[in-house]
């Protein structure tokens, strides 16, 4: 079990003894996005075709459950044209159960997704949460590539040929502003669009560190 992994559960034990409107704030540990893109079980190209939140009716946490349409897959076997990911929290009959630093895609984003598990139970099957989390947008006809915040990604670069002597320490982070190290991203603007990734070059990158 990675580090990661057992934090994640340690969380939705959290969430689950909880059992309240929102948990509290949440840390999580910076990775490295070549870590994240070796790491991953599954790295695809989707589009949220479907979200729906259920209550267990046994602990009454409240989950959602987003279903992509797959486009392409960078990395692992996706069974299917499909695939459904459960995320901890959501809105349900007016009850709104927030999971602090957890961003869910939204209905109809298209992005590209690092997945840790589809099949274990975790608060966020993205690994790294926001860090495994990237849109796609399209500006002046161009797809290009966007943080989970929403900021233009510029840059992206492997951090494992950085000497560990100037290699700075991975940062815990907190709440949902969580960027890989090796992910530059800018304030969006009309002058940053045009310097974010186009999706091509991003996934030419990933590919390379995967390979």
């Amino acid at each position: 079990m990675t580090k990661f992994k057992a934090i994640n559960r340690l969380w939705l034990l959290g969430a689950i003894l909880l059992g309240s409107a929102s948990a509290q704030a949440t840390t999580l540990l910076g990775m490295d996005i070549d870590q994240i893109a070796i790491q991953a079980e599954l790295i695809f190209e989707g589009e949220v075709i479907e979200r729906r939140a259920l209550q267990d009716d046994n602990s009454g946490i409240i989950n959602t459950f987003v279903t992509f349409r797959i486009l392409d897959v960078l990395k692992g076997n996706a069974r299917g044209d499909t695939l459904e990911l459960k995320f901890a929290g959501g809105e349900f009959e007016g009850q709104i159960v927030e999971v602090s630093g957890s961003v869910l895609p939204a209905l109809n984003e298209s992005g590209i997704y690092f997945v840790e598990s589809a099949t274990e139970d975790m608060l966020n099957p993205l690994l790294g949460w926001t860090q495994g989390h990237f849109k796609i947008s399209v500006e002046e006809g161009e797809r290009r590539i966007y943080s989970a915040q929403s900021k233009p990604v510029i840059q992206v670069q492997g951090m494992s040929g950085v000497p560990a002597a100037i290699k700075a320490r991975r940062p815990l982070i907190q709440g949902k502003d969580g960027v890989a190290a090796g992910v530059l991203t800018e304030e969006s603007s009309a002058i940053t669009v045009n310097r974010a990734l186009t999706v091509d070059q991003f996934k030419q990158r990933i590919r390379g560190m995967i390979e």
